[in-house]
C-alpha cells in the first residue's frame, strides 16, 4: 500500500510538472525535480569563517553576468555578481535537491539601508498531492559590508510529507521585510545534509 501511494504521488507530481502552465517557474521546478536527480559538486565556501561543511551551489546562486534561472519580481535584478533586492521585490531560486536531514542554507548578504531592516527567507518544498509548502526560515540582518549569513535550517518535520525520505526538492524565496533596507545577496549555497 505504501509503495502504491508513493508511485501515485510521483505520477501526480510528474503530471503537474508537464502541465504546470501558469505556475511560477520555481514551483514548477519543485514538481519536476524528482528523487534520484541529486548531483552537484561540493565545496567549502565558508571555510574562512570556520564553517568547514561541504555545500553545493544553489542553481544560479553566483549571479554572474547574463541571465539567471531565478524568478525575479518587483525590480529585483542581477548586477556585478550579486542580486539586488529593492523594497517590494522578491527573488525565488530554482529547486535544489536535498535530503530531509535539516538542509541548511547560507549565503553572503549586504544591507546598505537601515540597520533595523530585515530580509525574510522562505523555503518552498513539495507537499502531498502536488501542493507546494512554504515556511519561513528566518529574517536576516545585515550591514553595508558583505558578510556570511548565519546557517538557516529547515527542520526534518517540515519535509516528512515529501515524495522520498532520502531526497526531496527545495527552493528559496527572499523578500525585503520592510521599506528601510537596501539588500543584496551573493553566492547562495545549500548544505543538503547538515553535517556540521
Amino acid at each position: 500500500m505504501f509503495l502504491r501511494s508513493r508511485i501515485a504521488l510521483a505520477a501526480t507530481l510528474s503530471a503537474l510538472a508537464l502541465g504546470a502552465v501558469g505556475v511560477p517557474s520555481a514551483q514548477a521546478s519543485l514538481f519536476s525535480l524528482l528523487p534520484g536527480s541529486c548531483s552537484a559538486p561540493e565545496s567549502q565556501p565558508f571555510a574562512a569563517y570556520a564553517d568547514y561543511n561541504n555545500y553545493v551551489l544553489v542553481p544560479g546562486g553566483t549571479f554572474q553576468s547574463g541571465g539567471t534561472p531565478w524568478t525575479l519580481t518587483g525590480g529585483a535584478q542581477v548586477s556585478s555578481g550579486a542580486l539586488f533586492l529593492p523594497t517590494g521585490s522578491t527573488a525565488t531560486s530554482p529547486a535544489s535537491c536535498t535530503s530531509i536531514y535539516q538542509p541548511t542554507l547560507r549565503m553572503f548578504v549586504r544591507n546598505t539601508g537601515s540597520a533595523s531592516s530585515r530580509l525574510k527567507v522562505e523555503a518552498l518544498y513539495p507537499g502531498l498531492l502536488g501542493s507546494v509548502q512554504t515556511t519561513t526560515l528566518g529574517e536576516l540582518s545585515g550591514t553595508s559590508k558583505w558578510a556570511p549569513s548565519p546557517a538557516m535550517s529547515l527542520l526534518v518535520n517540515n519535509l516528512l510529507a515529501t515524495v522520498s525520505l532520502s531526497q526531496t526538492a527545495i527552493a528559496f524565496r527572499f523578500i525585503p521585510a520592510d521599506s528601510t533596507g537596501s539588500w543584496s545577496i551573493a553566492d547562495v549555497y545549500l548544505d543538503p545534509y547538515f553535517r556540521g
